[in-house]
Order: C-alpha cells, then sequence, then structure tokens
C-alpha cells in the first residue's frame, strides 16, 4: 500500500507541475530541431556537390529526431484537447520519456564522429581540355553550376559562334562535374548528319549498354530512358539540328537526367526548350593576349617591336579563342619579324596562310552560312561591304537589300523592311551578326572579324582566287584607313564577274580616290557600287559605259564631286541613286531614262534645281531633297503631278528654299512627308502620314529659321487664319504658329476645330499672331462635362509653352458666361517649360489653384508683358478681358501654399505693373536661379516660407539670385533674418 501511495504521491506531483514539464520539453525540442537544421545545412552543400554522403547512423538521427517531433505534436494536442482529469496521469508519464528521448538525442549530435562519407566512385572518365581564359568562361561555369542545383531545371544551352568556345566551356563543366559533384556525366558528340538511331548507339556506348539486337526506335528508348537514372547529366556537343528527348529515350527531370547542349542557335535553345541559356561570347582584348601568350609558348619572350606585331595579329582574331589558338600555334617558333609581318599581312588579306585557320576556323564559320538560303546567304555577304568593325545601321543595310533587289518581297516598301528584318533577326540569332548600337543609340549590326573575312573569301573579295565559290557573287571590298592617303583604282581588279564593289574610308578622314581618265570597267555583272565617305574630284564620263547591270549606285558623302557624269543617264536599271551627304555636289545628268529608279537621295547637297527628267520617274519610292538650301528659283509643283507615282510612300523636300508642293493629294499615300504647302491646300488633306514635317506658306518667303528636331511637326508660317471646319492631325507633337493674322477670330479653337483634343501635341510656339485673345474656348453648354480630362487632353501632356508678341492676348481660356469653370487637376501637369514675352494685354497668367498643377514645371520666363499685374491670381477675379473673358480655377479649392518640385528657374523681367508673383507661399526645393529685372512694384518673394522658427528655408540647389540693387533693398519680409540668409546669393545688375 506505500508503494502504491509513493506512487499516486509521484504521479500527483507530475500532474501538478505538467504544464511546467511541457513547457520545459518544448524549449528542448525547439533546440533539438535547430541542431537538426543545423547539421542539415552543412550535409546539404556537401551531398549537392556529390563529394561525399551521410554516414548510416547519422542517417538514422535525422530519422528519430523527425519521429519525435509528429509525437510531441500528438502529445501535446492531446493534453490540451483531452480529458484533463483522465488524462493527466498518461501525460505525465508521456512527458517525461519524451523529455528522456530528447536529451539523448540532444547528446548524440555532439559525439558524431564525422557526418559524412567520401563518395566517389567511376562515373566516368574526364576530357582533355585547354586552359580557360577570360570572364566569360568563369561567368559561365558559375552559372550552369548553379542551374544545375535547381530542382526544377533540367534543360541548359550553351549558344555562341562557331571557335568562340562553347565545346571548350562544355568540357570543362563535363570535367568539373565529375570532379565535384555526384552526377553521372556522359559526354556525346552530335554528328552534322545527325539520325535519331546513331546518337541512340553513340549515348548506349557511354552507358554500356548493347542496342544492336533492338531496331524499333520506340523500344530502344525505352531501354535508354531506364538506364539515364537520377543524377545522369548527358551533354550533347555541336548540336545543328532540333532533337526530340522524347525520341531518343533521354528522360528529363530533376529525378531522371538533365542535359547540357551547345549549338550555334538560339532559336534551337528555345525549340528544344532550354530552361536557361547562356550566351557564349568572345574575350576582352586582354583576354585575347593572354590566351595567345599562352598557346605561343610561356617562357617566349617576345621583343618589343614582334610584340607590337602580335597584338596586331591578336586583334585581327577579334576575340575568338578558336582564332586565337589556331594562329598562335601555328606562329610556334616563329622567330624572325620578317615571318611575323608576313602573317600579319596574310591575315589583313584575309588568306591567312596557314592550313590549320582554313581547316579549324572557316569550316565551321562557313557551314552556318551553307545552312542559309539563297537570299539570306546575299544579304549576309553585302554586309561584308561595309569596313572591318563597323556598327551597320539596320534601316540602312535593309535598304541596301531592297536597292539590290536581294529579296523576293516588292510588294510595297513596308513588306520589303519586314522581310529584311526578319532575314536580319536570323542572321542574328545564328550568331553571323551581332547586335550592337552606335553611339547615337541606333540599332545596328555588326560582323565578327572572322566571319567578315570568311564572308569575303567565299566572294573572293581580296582574298585568294582558290578561295572563291562558284555559287555565290563576286565582291571586290576596300576598307581605307589612316595609312591611305591617296587611292588610284586598279583597272585589273575590275573583273567581268564582280557582283558589288565597295570603298570606304574611315569616317573621320575622307581618302582621296583617283579614277583613271578615259577608264571603262567592263563590268556588266556589277550590281552595287559603294564609294562612300571619300574624295572624288572627277569622274570621267566613260566609267559607267559598261555597267549595264547597276542597281545600286552609292556615292554617300563623297567630298569634292561637282557634278556626276552623263552617262549616269543611261544607267537603265538602277533602283537606287544615293548622293547624301555630297556636299559640293551642285548638278546631275538628266534622270527621265531611269524608270527603274526606286530610291533618289540628294538631301544634303549643293543642288541647285530638280532633277530634269524626275516627273518620270514613277516606280520611285523616295524622293529625298531634304536639307538642300541652293535651289536658284522658286518651285511650285503643280496639281496632279504625282498622280502616276504610285509607289511613292517617302517624299521629302527642302524646308528653307523655295519649293511648295501644291499637290496635297500625295500626302494621302505617303507614309513619310517633309516639304511646304500652302494654307489653302492644308485644308485639302484627309489622311495624314505617319511621319511628317510641314512648312504651310502661302507666299514662299525665304523660309523657317527653325531646328525641326522630331517628327508630327506643323509650322504655320505668314497665313491668314480665319474660321472654319480646319482639323490638326490628331497625332501632332508640335506646333508652331509665327507671323500669322488671325483678325475676326479670338480663339484657336475657331479656327482647328479638334485643337482642344489633340492628345500628343507636346509643345507649342505660337508669335506674332495678331488678333487672337485666348487659347481655348470653352461651352457654357455643359461646362463640368465638357472639361473632363478627355477633353483637354493637350493641356495634360503639353511640355513646352512659348507665347511671343500676342498683342491681343488676353488669356489662356475662354469662355462664354461668367461662372468659374473647373479644370481638371491635370491640367498642365506636364508642363516643363513655359515662356511669356510682349503680351501686353494679359493681366494675370494663371489662377493659384492652377499654377499648383505645375508640378513638372522647370522653367519660368515672363518677358516684356506692360500690362501685367499678377502671375498667379487668387482664383477670384472675373476677367481677363474687359469682362468679357472669365478666370478659371482649378478643382480643388483656394489654397495658402503650393509647392513647385521641380522649378529650377524664374525670369522675371520687365514688368512694370506686377504686383504679385503669387499670394500663395510657394515650396521651390529644386530652384537653381531668381532673375527679376525691371518689376518695381514687386515688393515680396513667395519662393522662401518662413520654418516654425520663423526662418527662411532655403533650398539646397538655390545657386544665384540677380535682380536691381535698389529693387532687393526695398523688398518687404516676414522675417528680417530672411534678407541676411539670401544676400549672399544675390547679385546686382552691373
Amino acid at each position: 500500500m506505500e508503494a502504491l501511495g509513493n506512487l499516486a504521491l509521484d504521479r500527483g506531483r507530475r500532474y501538478v507541475n505538467l504544464d511546467d514539464n511541457l513547457r520545459s520539453l518544448e524549449t528542448k525540442l525547439r533546440r533539438l530541431v535547430g541542431r537538426k537544421s543545423d547539421l542539415g545545412s552543412q550535409m546539404t552543400d556537401a551531398e549537392r556537390l556529390g563529394t561525399k554522403k551521410r554516414k548510416r547512423g547519422v542517417e538514422i538521427w535525422f530519422e528519430e529526431v523527425a519521429k519525435i517531433e509528429t509525437e510531441f505534436v500528438a502529445l501535446k494536442t492531446s493534453i490540451e484537447q483531452g480529458n484533463l482529469l483522465r488524462n493527466a496521469f498518461s501525460s505525465g508519464d508521456g512527458v517525461e520519456k519524451m523529455d528522456a528521448i530528447v536529451e539523448d538525442l540532444i547528446e548524440q549530435s555532439k559525439h558524431f564522429d564525422g557526418l559524412l562519407l567520401e563518395a566517389f566512385e567511376s562515373r566516368g572518365e574526364p576530357r582533355v581540355t585547354t586552359k580557360l581564359f577570360g570572364e566569360m568562361f568563369d561567368r559561365g561555369l558559375k552559372a550552369i553550376w548553379a542551374w544545375l542545383v535547381i530542382d526544377s531545371i533540367s534543360n541548359i544551352g550553351i549558344y555562341g559562334m562557331g571557335g568562340v568556345g562553347k565545346t571548350t566551356l562544355a568540357k570543362h563543366t563535363h570535367n568539373h562535374l565529375l570532379e565535384r559533384t555526384q552526377f553521372k556525366v556522359y559526354w556525346i558528340t552530335v554528328s552534322q548528319e545527325f539520325s535519331i538511331k546513331r546518337l541512340q548507339d553513340d549515348i548506349a556506348k557511354r552507358l554500356r549498354l548493347d542496342l544492336s539486337h533492338e531496331d524499333d526506335e520506340d523500344s530502344r528508348a525505352a531501354i535508354l530512358s531506364r538506364a539515364l537514372v537520377k543524377q545522369s547529366v548527358l551533354i550533347l556537343d555541336d548540336v545543328w539540328q532540333e532533337i526530340s528527348f522524347e525520341k531518343i529515350g533521354i528522360p528529363l527531370g530533376a529525378n531522371k537526367c538533365r542535359v547540357i547542349l551547345t549549338t550555334r542557335s538560339l532559336v534551337l535553345c528555345n525549340r528544344m526548350s532550354c530552361q536557361r541559356v547562356f550566351d557564349a561570347k568572345t574575350l576582352a582584348t586582354n583576354e585575347a593576349w593572354d590566351l595567345f601568350k599562352h598557346t605561343l609558348d610561356t617562357k617566349t619572350v617576345l621583343h618589343e617591336d614582334v610584340e607590337e606585331i602580335a597584338k596586331s595579329i591578336v586583334k585581327r582574331c577579334a576575340g575568338l579563342p578558336l582564332g586565337i589558338i589556331t594562329v598562335a600555334g601555328s606562329l610556334r617558333g616563329v622567330n624572325e619579324i620578317c615571318e611575323w609581318r608576313n602573317a600579319l599581312e596574310q591575315l589583313k588579306a584575309c588568306s591567312v596562310g596557314h592550313d590549320e585557320m582554313e581547316r579549324d576556323v572557316f569550316p565551321i564559320l562557313e557551314w552556318s552560312f551553307n545552312r542559309l538560303n539563297k537570299c539570306e546567304r546575299n544579304c549576309f555577304l553585302h554586309c561584308c561591304l561595309y569596313p572591318e568593325d563597323w556598327k551597320i545601321k539596320i534601316k540602312g543595310l535593309i535598304d541596301l537589300f531592297i536597292w539590290a533587289e536581294l529579296m523576293s518581297n516588292r510588294e510595297s516598301w513596308s513588306k520589303a523592311f519586314d522581310e529584311g528584318q526578319t532575314i536580319l533577326n536570323k542572321l542574328i540569332r545564328v550568331c553571323l551578326l551581332e547586335e550592337t548600337k552606335n553611339f547615337m543609340g541606333d540599332d545596328c549590326v555588326k560582323m565578327h572579324d572572322l566571319v567578315r573575312d570568311m564572308a569575303l573569301r567565299i566572294t573572293h573579295g581580296n582574298s585568294k582566287p582558290k578561295s572563291s565559290r562558284d555559287d555565290v557573287p563576286r565582291f571586290l571590298v576596300k576598307s581605307l584607313g589612316w595609312s591611305n592617303s591617296k587611292v588610284t583604282l586598279e583597272p585589273k581588279k575590275w573583273t567581268q564577274d564582280l557582283h558589288a564593289v565597295s570603298f570606304y574610308s574611315d569616317m573621320f578622314q575622307h581618302i582621296k580616290i583617283e579614277v583613271p581618265p578615259a577608264w571603262s570597267p567592263n563590268c556588266p555583272k556589277l550590281s552595287t557600287l559603294c564609294l562612300s565617305q571619300v574624295i572624288i574630284k572627277e569622274i570621267p564620263d566613260s566609267f559607267f559605259r559598261y555597267m549595264c547591270g547597276l542597281k545600286v549606285l552609292n556615292l554617300s558623302r563623297c567630298q569634292g564631286i561637282t557634278d556626276l557624269p552623263n552617262s549616269v543617264s543611261d544607267l537603265v536599271n538602277l533602283t537606287a541613286l544615293i548622293l547624301r551627304d555630297c556636299n559640293d555636289l551642285r548638278s546631275v545628268p538628266p534622270l527621265g531614262k531611269l524608270k527603274q529608279l526606286r530610291d533618289l537621295d540628294l538631301s544634303s547637297t549643293e543642288i541647285e534645281d530638280l532633277p530634269q527628267g524626275w516627273e518620270s520617274l514613277i516606280n520611285l519610292e523616295t524622293f529625298n531633297l531634304n536639307q538642300c538650301p541652293t535651289f536658284s528659283r522658286k518651285i511650285i509643283i503643280p496639281k496632279g503631278t504625282f498622280s502616276q507615282f504610285h509607289c511613292l510612300q517617302r517624299l521629302f523636300f527642302p524646308l528653307d528654299s523655295m519649293v511648295q508642293v501644291n499637290d496635297s493629294e500625295v500626302l494621302n499615300q505617303l507614309k513619310s512627308f517633309i516639304g511646304c504647302l500652302s494654307f489653302t491646300d492644308f485644308y485639302k488633306i484627309t489622311q495624314w502620314p505617319k511621319y511628317y514635317i510641314v512648312y504651310i506658306n502661302d507666299i514662299l518667303t525665304e523660309g523657317p529659321f527653325y531646328d525641326f528636331e522630331d517628327w508630327q511637326q506643323l509650322y504655320f508660317h505668314q497665313c491668314k487664319l480665319g474660321r472654319g471646319s480646319n482639323y490638326l492631325p490628331d497625332d501632332m507633337k508640335s506646333l508652331i504658329i509665327e507671323e500669322c493674322e488671325g483678325m475676326g477670330i479670338r480663339c484657336l479653337s475657331d479656327v482647328f476645330k479638334n485643337f482642344i483634343n489633340l492628345s500628343h501635341l507636346s509643345e507649342l510656339e505660337i508669335k506674332d499672331l495678331v488678333g487672337i485673345e485666348f487659347l481655348w474656348q470653352l461651352s457654357s453648354a455643359s461646362p463640368r462635362d465638357q472639361l473632363e480630362v478627355s477633353s483637354f487632353s493637350p493641356l495634360c501632356h503639353l511640355e513646352v509653352l512659348r507665347l511671343t508678341r500676342l498683342p491681343n492676348l488676353v488669356g489662356l481660356f475662354c469662355g462664354e458666361s461668367k461662372p468659374s469653370y473647373l479644370l481638371p487637376a491635370s491640367t498642365f501637369s506636364s508642363l516643363r517649360e513655359l515662356w511669356v514675352s510682349e503680351c501686353h494685354s494679359m493681366k494675370q497668367l494663371f489662377t493659384v489653384q492652377l499654377l499648383q498643377n505645375l508640378q513638372n514645371l522647370d522653367k519660368l520666363y515672363v518677358y516684356g508683358c506692360e500690362g501685367l499685374e499678377e502671375i498667379a491670381a487668387d482664383g477670384n477675379g472675373e476677367g481677363q478681358g474687359g469682362g468679357e473673358g472669365i478666370q478659371l480655377t482649378s478643382s480643388g479649392g483656394g489654397t495658402t501654399m503650393i509647392s513647385l518640385p521641380n522649378l529650377r528657374c524664374l525670369s522675371l523681367d520687365m514688368l512694370p505693373q506686377l504686383n504679385n508673383i503669387c499670394k500663395a507661399a510657394m515650396i521651390c526645393d529644386s530652384i537653381e536661379k531668381i532673375k527679376i529685372f525691371d518689376c518695381p512694384k514687386v515688393k515680396r518673394l513667395p519662393l522662401f516660407p518662413p520654418t516654425i522658427n520663423g526662418l527662411s528655408s532655403l533650398p539646397s540647389t538655390l545657386c544665384k539670385i540677380r535682380g536691381d540693387k535698389e529693387w532687393w533693398e526695398s523688398l518687404e519680409w516676414d522675417n528680417p533674418c530672411a534678407k541676411n540668409a539670401l544676400d549672399p546669393f544675390f547679385t546686382a545688375q552691373p
């Protein structure tokens, strides 16, 4: 009985202390779980490397910890939810037993004799490879390694041009996996003559399987799928065609097989559903030099003069590892400087002279070329007509494709352009071209030097005749650099089989080219002739005599030439005559016989008249006479002139000369137009081109002195504006009105019916317009409905507003009745610059409420407005024009403080009646310069509101305040300390 009593007493104590014991157990269990987490992290990292695996005793410990975690949750739930009296004793026992187990597991974790065992086993032989050079390879190894430890990634692609080092990177990845992971790694070189069975056989050999008894592809695939178990990595090198993993028998997945493939095509990576791709790029200059020296011989010391040549040789390889290795290998043991010089000259001539280069580098590059269709091949080869390392503007390149008629689609310029862009996209994807941008940010492509050399070799364009091919056009290409001061064309090189000739000089140095007198090259197949950025004083009339097949004549940026030879008139197959930026060119021969001509570019020349016979060029798609300031007479192109020009899509006439188009109907078919129209013809346009810059003038003056920087611009000059149902183009970005008359109209909305709804208008400039009183007219019919944001879209997107010498201007807005109209809060919200000068009838510029909307205002200039009394009125005034106009307020009610966070410059000059800038305090945290002259009635500066302690708040951006000394001293301040704080920034007028 006593023993039984002691047992009951002991259990009673456990019941009484149950809550405390349970909390103690929970604390110990948290320590145990934390220990488990720490050990698990250590082992997981090592296990992912594949070099180690868990000891069996450690594995059992993890299993017991997991079990005790589950049992504790059940025990705690039983205590909290069960019958306390019924479960008290059994629960107390359970807590005690579990506490002992937890303490034991914690103790065990302190005495593990190592957690892991070595896990190496025979999983394949390492690949023989070369040393890695360059940041790209290091980045590639790290990226691929990081992707492989992500369970969801099972298909990785490495792509790049031939010879860039894809296989080398893959080999190092292969060896890396063997050395540091538990993966089974299988290397397969995919033959160019790919077949499913052949690839299955190659994989089977790596797996030591025999598939010779099985002919059915599906059955073979099933066998391979079972053999490619978890933690298998299959590296497929040099993939040229899309492969179906299912048909081969490759089971992709984290618990199955992973694939790393190398290819030259990003398209192929995408088609094969690569989840991650690595773009293998060429080496940087210093990396290329290191690889060259390493391959040449690390012990070889090059003399200074030889090293200079060697670096030039390395530069020719343009960072392509395979080219560098091949060239360096062929130069091992070469000591004489003459041999180094000879090697460099051979490289420059694109005839390396080393069998290794011809065997290893160019066949790889040429293979990609051979896979293109005929159209793609021709387009690719024409890229080599540009100088080495040239960033070729995509638009200009596609123009060349179109001019040379390399593509089948000639329905329209836009369709041909799309086809050209599609071809370029493919050439980029297969790594024959590289995407880049020039210093202007234009989209460009670039040819790798060795790729260009390959193209020149194929076309026999300054290569050995034995390297040329019969199935490609024959080119003659010469880039003129600093070493050439004068070049004479060599008749012996202008052979009968030439298809394209290109001579380019450096864009910073025009090289003089001399054409032998009375020379007539016999080149009947010549299609493209580019003599660009050179100096040519004269081209003999005989020069084009036997070029009957010429389609493209590009003499752009040729200096010195003043006239084209008369023989150009007989080039009846010519499709493009490009004379852009021939700054000395004054005339061209009659062009009426060139019926096939589609592009005629005479822009930025000194041509004095329209070419004779141009009216007969009815197949023209582009006619460009932009920026030709030297026309000797006024020219009016009459109605009907362009009625037969059904293909015309781009028409550019000079804006600063005497050419006016009175055939407005042509604009309805154009995609782009630059030129001058009469105001009468402006009314007749029903469909505007997509791109336009139009000068509208009735009297053919000397033209505007204005820099047109963007498309979608109209410039009305010296026009008589009147009421009518005239519409501006909806997509117009810039509107300039200068020296026009608006007598009888009060508002620009009376002239242009959609003036209030121009959603793209970002710049508005009005100068010397007589008669206009307001800019925008508001109807009183339904003021609040009308003033939705969409109704005032130009005011929401307007960025620049310039108003100059508008003698009748009373205000910006005009309404027909007295009630206050609410402008939307976004009115002028995009405005960055506001310039108002010599508008003498204005008394108020806008309201305080409207000023609050100008959150993006950067510059505010007001000059010479004799009647202006307030910059921002308080919104209670009833009129701005003798009681007829109304003062508009913005929604939101009155305010005593406004913020203009982006205002940097404030300039007020010659405003004799200006009493007040703004009655509300202005917070201008970005203000830099303040200029106030000849504003004697302004007594307060609202830009520096006082802080709590009464001192002015000075923005850190403030640099200078300029004004009259007397005015500055007469200003009134809420706190005298404010003036003392601002005095250091003030500079008096000299």
